[in-house]
C-alpha cells in the first residue's frame, strides 16, 4: 500500500491521528507504558520497559499485556490504513506467548497482512533486547462508517 492511497492524511499527521484515536480509549498507552516510535499505515513500532504492573503472580509478563500490545499496535495502524470516512473495530485477536519475560525492554512491530476497504488483518511480533520472538499475534478488524460509531 503506497502513500498515494492516503493523500488526505499527510504522514506528518499520522502520529497525531493515532494518538488521538488511542487517547479516546482512556489512556491505555499510558497504562501500559507503551511508547509508539513509528506510526504509518504500513508499520507501527512500539516499545516499553517491563515493570511490576506487567507481571502476573509467577513474576513473568502477563499474557494480557501482550494481547493488549498486539491490539493497540494493530488498531493504530489499521486506523491509518482505513479508507476515508471509515474507522476500524477489532473482531478477533489471537495472540500466542512464546517465551517468558521477567524484566527488560520489549519492542513490538505490527504490519498489515491485508488492508482492504472492508476488512484488515494485521500481525504484530514482540521481541526482547536480544531480538528473540517473545509473543506474536494477529488482529482482524472491520472497517465501518465513522458516523455509525460516534
Amino acid at each position: 500500500m503506497g502513500s498515494s492511497d492516503h493523500d488526505d492524511r499527510p504522514a506528518a499527521d499520522a502520529g497525531a491521528l493515532a494518538a488521538e484515536g488511542v487517547g479516546k480509549s482512556g489512556g491505555w498507552l499510558h497504562t501500559l507504558g507503551l511508547q509508539l516510535t513509528k506510526v504509518t499505515p504500513e508499520v507501527v513500532i512500539a516499545e516499553w520497559d517491563i515493570d511490576a504492573r506487567h507481571l502476573q503472580p509467577q513474576g513473568i509478563v502477563h499474557g494480557g499485556v501482550y494481547t493488549s500490545v498486539v491490539e493497540t499496535c494493530c488498531s493504530v495502524g489499521a486506523l491509518l490504513a482505513a479508507p476515508p470516512g471509515k474507522v476500524v473495530v477489532g473482531v478477533e485477536n489471537h495472540t500466542s506467548f512464546l517465551r517468558p519475560v521477567r524484566a527488560g525492554r520489549l519492542h513490538a512491530r505490527a504490519v498489515p497482512l491485508q488492508a482492504g476497504r472492508r476488512a484488515q488483518l494485521w500481525e504484530c511480533n514482540v521481541f526482547d533486547a536480544a531480538q528473540r520472538l517473545i509473543a506474536t499475534g494477529r488482529l482482524r478488524l472491520m472497517c465501518v462508517d465513522a458516523e455509525r460509531e460516534k
